[in-house]
């Protein structure tokens, strides 16, 4: 499924449709160059759970956690690992455990130790105004 995202509403709607897909459990990668809208669409998607904090980018902190009602939501960006194997010293066998809903920027930087994502959204600029959002679902 591809999608024409032109305005930061729509990215809102999607991540409200979305929001009610996820089931705890879900390990989604979030795949585009910098300045896509990553990092934008989880904190629409953590709006949508009924999240009421402030959620800040994990740039610097690797991962952050978020407490929900019936689970908890950990979003990583991988952006600045040095190798796969790094994910190790995070404990991501603790982190992607089978409860968590785990959202990963950059899970390329993951590649061979991540396991097979539940999700997959593509976010892709096509002009400054305008991105394009493809999702597969596996």
């Amino acid at each position: 499924m591809t999608i024409d995202i032109s305005t930061l509403q729509q990215l809102d709607k999607f991540a409200k449709s979305f929001s009610q897909e996820l089931t705890p459990g879900d390990l989604v990668f979030l795949k585009g160059d910098l300045g896509c809208g990553k990092t934008t669409f989880t904190q629409m998607l953590l709006k949508h759970l009924n999240y009421q904090g402030r959620v800040k980018s994990p740039t610097y902190a690797i991962y952050e956690t978020y407490q929900l009602t019936n689970f908890t939501l950990i979003h990583m960006d991988l952006y600045r690992l040095s190798s796969p194997e790094e994910l190790y010293y995070l404990a991501i066998e603790e982190i992607i455990d089978g409860e968590n809903i785990v959202v990963i920027e950059w899970p390329e930087k993951g590649h061979g130790v991540l396991p097979k994502p539940s999700k997959t959204l593509c976010l892709k600029i096509i002009t400054a105004k305008k991105r394009l959002l493809s999702l597969d679902i596996t």
